[in-house]
């Protein structure tokens, strides 16, 4: 996928470190407590503790009620259009309707598709989408739009999504008269990784028109 203009992209290593540095470290947790007279029940308690650090990521990943994972060589069908979503998400099922939306999760990251049905034009069919993406009261759609063209060669445009607790990018693509928009939200408390917006990039690239 190529686009004219800069999204958003995952924060710095150095960033992320900065970010990270008052997480325990389990290493240095692990030496502490198992240090002196009580190594044994120190160890018991930084057993617990370990099992909670590795657990509590694998529960986030999964606390949409009504989330199955993604199968492998699942498609998804939206009205004219289709595409492939991508292993390691989940699909909200709650919020998922047959040909209308598809949304899918990881960790506190959003992907949400809906078809926007007859559209002349890229510019009128942004307009539509950042409307919708307005009223949800979720954020705002804000910048000047850029161009974008994925692998299958359909065109449209990208902005990046501002909100008090999120932030992402929409993007509309229309093909055959028929628009699709899509939009990607993160948690600020979470922002995007680079394997997501890898993971975004290659489902956007899948988009396909189905046969009529």
């Amino acid at each position: 996928m190529s686009v004219t203009a800069p999204v958003p992209r995952p924060p710095s290593p150095d960033s992320a470190n900065s970010s990270n540095s008052s997480k325990p470290d389990p290493g240095r947790l692990w030496s502490r407590l198992t240090r002196g007279p009580h190594g044994l029940r120190a160890t018991f308690v930084v057993a617990v503790v370990m099992v909670i650090l590795i657990a509590v990521p694998y529960l986030l990943n999964r606390s949409v009620v009504g989330a199955a994972p993604v199968r492998a060589g699942q498609v998804v069908t939206l009205g004219t259009f289709r595409y492939q979503p991508a292993l390691g998400w989940q699909v909200d099922r709650g919020a998922s309707q047959a040909d209308l939306v598809s949304v899918l999760v990881k960790g506190a990251t959003t992907y949400r598709l809906t078809p926007l049905g007859r559209q002349s034009s890229a510019a009128g069919a942004f307009r539509a989408a950042a409307r919708r993406y307005a009223a949800t009261g979720r954020g705002r759609v804000g910048g000047d739009p850029a161009k974008v063209t994925t692998a299958r060669g359909l065109t449209g445009l990208v902005a990046p999504i501002t909100g008090h607790t999120v932030a992402g990018a929409l993007t509309v693509l229309v093909a055959g008269g028929q628009g699709l928009g899509v939009s990607l939200t993160a948690r600020h408390t979470a922002p995007l990784t680079a394997a997501i917006a890898d993971d975004v990039v290659t489902m956007l690239d899948s988009v396909e028109v189905t046969a009529s």
